[in-house]
């Protein structure tokens, strides 16, 4: 999980676990580096969400850090950010602006690539004029990280005792006991469980079996990489 590494007090949380809402706790473009021991250092800009934002969205940024999906077109030239958990029109949180991120794609982005938008919010395979500056895709959508999780029959979630990190709302997920289509719905503040659901905060999973298991995570539906205060292209002659 990522902990702020600066003398800045009362944080709101980075971590996929803390859900966005509409009280505003900090000054509009706040930004905080943090630090977490799987994904690294990170800096994140609080802002305010003027659009249906996804976890891992494209967020454009303007000099008002009211913020929506960065839109799918050439040349634009807007600095952005990757939004850490989903948000409500209406809502503040977090965006990242630094180092290793996860974001949604709408194709297999291969590993150790340039990338562009392809659609709103969301990035893809390279394109004249739509690429994503100061961003390296270094994670497919086939990428995984496993765990050692004990499942618990007829129960929606699995513990991890060596701790989850690794793992983020949305992720895919399989193993033994596990149903077919079951994704991480949820992340406990402590570090250990992963709640079991067919989408982000949708507990509607249960496994099927108790025991202990290697626990597959699948980026399906993301990517993963490395950003430093990205921009969208702009200009090409």
């Amino acid at each position: 999980m990522f902990s702020a590494i600066t003398g800045f007090a009362g944080t709101q949380p980075f971590n996929d676990w803390f859900a966005p809402d509409t009280t505003q706790r900090h000054v509009l473009g706040t930004r905080v580096p943090a630090v977490d021991p799987f994904w690294g250092m990170g800096v994140f800009v609080y802002i305010k969400s003027n659009d249906a934002i996804l976890k891992g969205s494209l967020v454009m940024i303007d000099e008002t850090f009211q913020c929506a999906l960065l839109p799918s077109t050439a040349g634009q030239g807007f600095p952005f950010g990757v939004a850490m958990a989903p948000m409500a029109s209406g809502t503040y949180g977090w965006i990242q602006v630094e180092g290793r991120v996860v974001y949604k794609t709408n194709a297999t982005v291969a590993a150790d690539t340039a990338i562009a938008v392809a659609a709103a919010g969301i990035a893809g395979t390279l394109a004249n004029g739509k690429q994503l500056c100061n961003v390296r895709n270094r994670i497919a959508a086939t990428g995984t990280k496993t765990f050692t999780a004990q499942t618990y029959s007829g129960l929606g979630y699995v513990d991890v005792k060596a701790g989850y990190d690794g793992a983020f709302l949305g992720m895919a997920l399989s193993g033994t006991g596990i149903p077919a289509s079951t994704f991480v719905a949820g992340l406990d503040p402590d570090g250990k469980r992963i709640y079991l659901g067919s989408a982000i905060a949708t507990f509607d999973k249960t496994a099927t079996a108790t025991g202990n298991i290697t626990l597959t995570g699948t980026y399906t539906g993301y990517g993963s990489g490395i950003v430093n205060n990205p921009f969208a292209q702009g200009q090409v002659v």
